[in-house]
């Protein structure tokens, strides 16, 4: 299984930067045949971002969250991924959110998260952060993991 972060959803809203917004488009359209899921801390985190950040209106930024909870399977957090982030966070090694977030995939068997955010090649657990953004393009290992052309 393979997920992504809330930078890359946010970025197919994004209008301000074309070749990040073309990237996202094409990795999210290929999660949908490859066994993509999706975070339900990510879905709410889209909607703040997209408030936020690109200061969409409330009902616009909720409409695209709930377009992307109806569009893949998803995945929460519990207690223990929880403890995991606190370790993280204390240790200095991962931002709580962060942790949150890989220890809950790893949790769900996410074998990749693709993340701008997070140091690309971390392995966390049993998943591989990959930073889907080329300077050109998608990342070379993007396209291998989800043949992207």
């Amino acid at each position: 299984m393979i997920s992504a972060d809330t930078n890359v959803f946010v970025y197919t809203s994004d209008g301000r930067d074309q070749l990040r917004r073309g990237i996202a488009d094409a990795v999210v359209e290929a999660l949908g045949g490859a066994d993509g899921v999706v975070a339900l801390q990510v879905i709410g985190e889209l909607q703040n971002a997209l408030r936020r950040r690109l200061r969409l209106p409330a009902p616009a930024a909720c409409e695209a969250a709930r377009h992307l909870l109806g569009r893949f399977p998803t995945f929460a957090y519990d207690e223990r991924a929880v403890e995991i982030a606190l370790g993280e966070a204390i240790a200095g090694r991962l931002g709580y959110r962060d942790a949150l977030l890989l220890a809950a995939a790893d949790a769900a068997g996410v074998k990749v998260m693709l993340s701008e955010d997070m140091a690309d090649g971390l392995v966390f657990g049993g998943l591989e952060v990959v930073n889907p953004f080329g300077l050109q393009g998608p990342s070379a290992r993007v396209r291998q993991l989800l043949a992207i052309p």
